[in-house]
């Protein structure tokens, strides 16, 4: 195990290590050659447009008229699950032992939360007897409640081409290319001096 841990170490010891001299050679052409570099990044970089994607995603999808035609097995399986949730906290909760895993200062907060969980499960149980009987009594709450948003004006600054880190760079290349130049070379020394002591001690 210490021999894989060893490998595995220093394989990205020398990943690295390969990084800093790919960052020198990136410094040292931002310094001398900003253009080509630049050239060289529009070339590689791609653009992916997510208006369709977005324009399928963002519109409204109404489910009720599948829910109310089958709002006896919704309104069942609603019940069914309040109401063991109201057996187990009523019936099998045991406050000792669950008491036992929270500090006494934090009791208040276990009591506040299994008040809120039977407080919730009463009136799941509640709703789901509703669903199951007459379910349209929910839809004057449910068009109160029930609303799109729409995230298409949030969203289009996100879907538009930002060329400011490449203005800047290339504006600021001389700082860019010393400091990533500098930056690279200090890391390529440290590293190499960690994988000859690596060595040393295999």
């Amino acid at each position: 195990m210490d021999i894989l841990n060893d490998i595995l170490q220093q394989s990205f010891l020398r990943f690295l290590w390969i990084g800093s001299i790919a960052g020198m050679l990136l410094g040292a052409g931002i310094l001398f050659k900003p253009q080509q570099v630049m050239q060289l990044n529009r070339y590689f970089s791609r653009w992916v447009n997510s208006d369709k994607l977005s324009t399928v995603l963002d519109r409204p999808r109404w489910i009720e008229r599948f829910f109310y035609r089958h709002h006896r097995f919704y309104g069942l399986g609603i019940m069914i699950g309040a109401s063991f949730v109201l057996y187990t906290f009523i019936v099998s909760y045991n406050l000792r032992t669950i008491s036992a895993f929270i500090p006494r200062d934090y009791w208040w907060l276990s009591d506040a939360l299994m008040d809120m969980l039977l407080i919730g499960s009463a009136m799941a149980a509640l709703s789901g007897a509703i669903v199951l009987a007459r379910p349209s009594l929910l839809r004057d709450l449910e068009r109160s409640v029930n609303s799109w948003v729409s995230t298409e004006t949030p969203s289009s600054p996100f879907n538009d081409m930002h060329y400011f880190a490449e203005k800047s760079l290339l504006s600021h290349h001389r700082i860019a290319g010393v400091a990533i130049l500098l930056g690279s070379l200090y890391t390529l020394v440290l590293l190499s001096y960690f994988l000859f002591l690596w060595t040393g001690r295999l």
